[in-house]
């Protein structure tokens, strides 16, 4: 399987993964052939790629970090979350939600069973994206990520369920703010950004209030938009005051926001988006935190079509964790763009004069690279 643009998709393509809609229905089963009505569906939906058959990577099988089950067992517990709190804000009541932490829990436990049952992909997290940007994935991708990390620091089965029930709940807060700035296609005024950062207090109150959510897991909701720097917000905290669940979640919303796309831009490149991350160590986040998280993800995902220095086009088929910048290519275009009669590999790791110089199909992401920080992070609204 290869990873595509919506705009390369034409009818007669098989779809070779599941595609979901934003609140976790499954849109398109795996294996179906596209036809022009089923392609105009998915550009409704706002869906920027899909991942498609092709004889040429047959072999190239892109995994689950966790099963579609477990993806969708965490956004229907997001979702009736999300529910409860909208309709307690339309009937301007006091929001009382019973059982939410039980829920949370059940959720992350799948998210956590699998993860655990996957430790080499945990090694190495190479996609999580569903090419969506909605609240309800976002917080799943965000807490798969924060959850790999502390896995990879050694937190024990406490320490992961505090820190991911917070990871999914970092931005709950933003279901009390207006709806017109939710609903906007625009980038946010200053204004607007000033009013949107009250949802990091606003959740902390909320789920401060349920008793069966951990107060550490209500401040990952208070301080996920907190800095070392004390660039930060709601409070302005520096150095150890930022609890480290707060960075953690931090480093991963950031990442998760910059590689999906708004409706004003494209998505940044992973490279981009890892580099930027790397400028902020000792800035924004601890050394250590963003290292423990770079070890996680692959530059070039298995799967998405890149180009070599040298003009051929490929299709990532492996990444070895050590390596990550430096994965196995399945070449299918040489050099001056003709398709190549047998498709044959490149391992960068061996091969020295080789290297990635992007991705084929780059209008997918945001073109100019992002400048390392000196005091504030880019916001993930």
């Amino acid at each position: 399987m290869r990873l595509v643009s919506l705009k390369q998709v034409r009818p007669g393509m098989k779809l070779a993964r599941t595609v979901f809609t934003q609140d976790g229905k499954v849109l398109l089963g795996k294996g179906m052939n596209l036809t022009e009505r089923l392609i105009q569906g998915l550009h409704r939906s706002e869906v920027d790629a899909i991942y498609i058959d092709d004889p040429r990577t047959s072999d190239i099988v892109v995994e689950d970090v966790i099963r579609p089950q477990t993806r969708q067992i965490a956004v229907e517990a997001i979702e009736k979350t999300v529910k409860q709190i909208t309709n307690s804000n339309k009937l301007a009541r006091k929001i009382s939600l019973l059982e939410m932490g039980l829920h949370f829990q059940r959720a992350f436990s799948a998210i956590l069973e699998d993860l655990m049952h996957n430790e080499q992909m945990v090694g190495h997290l190479t996609t999580i994206s569903t090419h969506s940007p909605s609240l309800y994935h976002h917080s799943v991708n965000v807490a798969v990520l924060s959850t790999a990390v502390g896995m990879s620091l050694g937190y024990n089965q406490s320490q992961l369920m505090e820190l991911g029930i917070g990871a999914m709940l970092h931005d709950i807060g933003k279901l009390q703010l207006p709806e017109e700035l939710l609903n906007t296609k625009e980038r946010w005024t200053p204004e607007q950004q000033e009013i949107a950062k009250q949802h990091t207090m606003n959740g902390f109150n909320l789920l401060r209030k349920q008793h069966d959510i951990s107060l550490l897991s209500a401040h990952v909701c208070l301080q996920h938009h907190e800095r070392i720097n004390g660039s930060g917000y709601p409070q302005g905290l520096k150095g150890k005051q930022v609890h480290e669940y707060a960075q953690i979640v931090g480093i991963c919303d950031v990442y998760d926001s910059l590689t999906s796309p708004r409706p004003w831009r494209g998505r940044y490149m992973p490279q981009d988006a890892m580099e930027y991350l790397l400028g902020a160590g000792g800035h924004l986040f601890e050394h250590h935190l963003i290292n423990a998280f770079i070890k996680h993800i692959a530059v070039f995902p298995i799967g998405s079509s890149v180009v070599l220095n040298t003009g051929e086009v490929g299709v990532v088929s492996k990444v070895d964790p050590d390596y990550c910048h430096r994965p196995t290519v399945r070449i299918l275009k040489d050099g001056r763009g003709n398709d190549v009669h047998t498709p044959y590999d490149l391992d960068l790791k061996t091969l020295i004069k080789l290297f990635i110089v992007g991705f084929e199909d780059e209008q997918l992401f945001e073109m100019s690279a992002l400048t390392p920080p000196a005091e504030s992070a880019p916001t993930s609204e």
